[in-house]
């Protein structure tokens, strides 16, 4: 494959890859032989600036999205608790991205101080994230985000027809893990894959040595998945997934422990956060003419807390729940074809996402839950057409509809608008490209935030209220080549995005609806440049953006979705020493201060990672022993995608919101493959 084909629009990522792990096309007949045996419990991530292979990330032990995400120019991850996990892409969250597991939209908005999303990062394959609204095949403001479980066809190697892993973690700061996986190949035709994963953590420690409070508790994760391929080229796969966060916790997660102290002292509340998904998918394979993917999947959430202690200031004084149902289909077909010196690939397809939520104020008395339903229906069209491998040209179009309706007030609205979408690249010279694409958005109004209690989730529904559009204007520039033993790759994007109709939350009167509040805007840039040279390899990147919110109108309302980011420089370097079968890493994220558009000075942070991993130890075949140190110089920070700065409390005044992150976490994960 040369490098201009590699560098198709579509195939960025999958080329970074190639060139990013180009050294171990230079390994060894014995490590050759290594790789039979061996499994490595890694995930890879791409995004459509970077790429960084399972290896790097088996490195850093990742029990959590930031060990995963933080590395990819223009995306951060907020939240320190297990519960407040945030994604965060060019200073938009989850609330504005796609984000999917296996295929399921992971849309869910429950409460306000916790997070949307629960994922165990363990147990992913692939994470592949697009900055930015650049196709019209998801319907995410701020791009999307797909993540991928393993399988069982993942993890076995050579002739084996069945294996396992067991796998033990500690970290001194503070918290212990166990999994263990079975997989096998039953058949000819049925694999299946069951996985357990359970973490203990305690409060941890900040940098300047103060000690959170509420943040003990355990995850446990269970993933059960069987496929069966039907014929040569149809295979169904079903999969149960259901992650369950419990413990004792503070009445505001996403908040700093000097806040949660003032309103709450040491009162904890008895929390249980559960994520259920069940997956049906299908794929039929017939060449060039016809390629399917389909799948059916329902998504189900539930925060569930005891608030009986009367201590607890404003308490409810009950057992509260709130409970998402989500319930979709997705549909994507890929067909080739040749109108005489043009090769077209043509995606097409739908998705169909139903979101059902609903609130318990008091489960003992028997409250009755009030409900609220969501529908988002997209179909869409999407045409790269080849030009001689050279000239690559990609238009799309998206219809979208969208529904919301409310039963404590009977107020339902709908919104709907075809937005097109065009992108291309072109190949200067072998190795360097030039690309760019437009894409028109389409968002419509949240339902009512459930768990805040009965007035957020009474809503009614602004007659006067438009859809949120805007566009999404990027340009880029790719570069790889290899020059002998050396390898070298590079990408920078340009983008700007336009928010028209900006939706937000308001209220008058007691009620609560959306308004639109004029026109923001968010431009910047993303970079990275890698060099290679045998074992060794060099990453750096950088990000910036900068959102304009001067044409909205805040008086009443704040964008709590919005958590701008300074300034992001990451540097990485990875050394394999094929001797030892040891390889070590230190990667580095570096922040700048920044002051956004409200005024609020972030204050910037640096944070040094180190880490090292031993394969088939002690001549023990299967055997890894993975050791690393987070925060290396115990630098205390919070991330400018957590709650930062201060706010004036209605009842106890000015306080602190920093949610500072944990200080220095001496790592060791010991496993076995067999």
């Amino acid at each position: 494959m040369s490098y201009s084909q590699c560098f198709s629009y579509f195939g960025m990522a999958a080329c970074s890859a190639l060139i990013a792990t180009g050294a171990a096309a230079q390994e060894s007949s014995e490590e050759s032989a290594r790789q039979e045996t061996v499994v490595v419990w890694g995930t890879a991530v791409s995004a459509n600036s970077l790429y960084l292979g399972e290896e790097e990330i088996a490195l850093k032990q990742a029990d959590h999205l930031s060990d995963l995400l933080r590395s990819v120019p223009g995306v951060d991850i907020g939240g320190t608790h297990s519960v407040n996990s945030r994604i965060n892409i060019r200073g938009l969250d989850d609330r504005n991205l796609n984000v999917y597991i296996d295929g399921a939209l992971q849309t869910n908005y429950l409460y306000h101080h916790i997070g949307n999303l629960l994922i165990n990062a363990d147990i992913l394959q692939s994470a592949d994230v697009q900055l930015g609204a650049n196709t019209v095949t998801h319907g995410g403001i701020g791009g999307a985000v797909r993540f991928d479980t393993k399988d069982a066809a993942d993890l076995l190697v050579g002739q084996n027809r069945f294996g396992g892993r067991l796998m033990a973690s500690y970290n001194d700061n503070a918290q212990i893990g166990v999994s263990g996986t079975a997989y096998g190949q039953f058949t000819d035709r049925i694999d299946a894959l069951v996985y357990y994963n359970q973490i203990d953590r305690d409060n941890f420690e900040d940098g300047s040595g103060r000690e959170t409070i509420g943040s003990d508790g355990t995850t446990e994760n269970w993933l059960g998945k069987i496929g069966l391929d039907l014929t040569d080229n149809q295979r169904i796969e079903l999969s149960y997934d259901r992650l369950e966060d419990s413990g004792d916790y503070t009445q505001r997660p996403d908040m700093g422990v000097l806040t949660n102290e003032a309103i709450t002292g040491d009162i904890l509340i008895p929390t249980e956060y559960t994520r259920e998904t069940v997956n049906l998918s299908y794929d039929l394979d017939l060449g060039d003419l016809f390629a399917l993917n389909a799948t059916y999947y329902m998504n189900d959430m539930t925060l569930w807390r005891d608030e009986r202690n009367p201590a607890i200031p404003r308490s409810a004084l009950a057992i509260r729940e709130a409970q998402a149902d989500n319930e979709g289909v997705n549909l994507l077909a890929i067909s080739r074809l040749e109108t005489g010196p043009v090769r077209h690939t043509v995606k097409y397809g739908l998705e169909l996402f139903d979101q059902q939520l609903g609130y318990v104020s008091d489960i003992e008395a028997g409250v009755p839950a009030i409900q609220q339903e969501a529908r988002d229906l997209g179909i869409f069209l999407e045409d790269e057409l080849n030009f001689s491998d050279r000239v690559y040209i990609r238009p799309g179009i998206r219809f979208n509809d969208y529904e919301v309706s409310y039963l404590a007030t009977g107020d339902s609205g709908s919104w709907d608008d075809v937005t097109f979408g065009l992108a291309g690249e072109v190949v200067v010279i072998e190795g360097l490209s030039l690309v760019a694409s437009y894409t028109e958005l389409f968002k419509g109004p949240e339902l009512a935030e459930p768990f805040g209690g009965s007035t957020q989730a009474i809503k009614v529904v602004n007659p006067d209220l438009d859809p949120q559009t805007g566009d999404n204007t990027e340009l880029g520039v790719r570069f790889a080549r290899s020059f002998g033993e050396a390898r070298i790759f590079a990408g920078a994007n340009w983008f700007e995005t336009t928010l028209d109709d900006f939706i937000a939350e308001s209220s008058a009167n007691g009620e609560a609806f959306d308004a639109n509040l004029g026109t923001a805007k968010i431009d910047g840039i993303e970079a990275s440049l890698g060099w290679g040279y045998g074992e060794l390899d060099l990453l750096a990147t950088y990000a910036t953006s900068d959102f304009d919110g001067s044409e909205l109108n805040l008086a009443s309302v704040t964008t709590e979705s919005i958590r701008e980011i300074g300034d992001q420089f990451g540097f990485a370097a990875d050394y394999y020493f094929p001797a030892y079968k040891l390889t070590a890493n230190w990667n580095a994220q570096i922040i700048s201060d920044k002051t956004t558009v409200s005024g609020e000075l972030k204050p910037g942070y640096s944070v040094h990672n180190v880490s090292v991993r031993a394969d088939d130890l002690a001549g023990v075949a299967g055997l890894a022993l993975t050791a690393g140190v987070d925060n290396l110089f115990d630098e205390a920070y919070t991330s400018h995608a957590s709650r930062t700065g201060s706010t004036f409390h209605p009842v106890f005044g000015p306080l602190e919101l920093y949610d500072v992150e944990p200080g220095r976490n001496i790592k060791i994960t010991v496993s076995k493959t067999f």
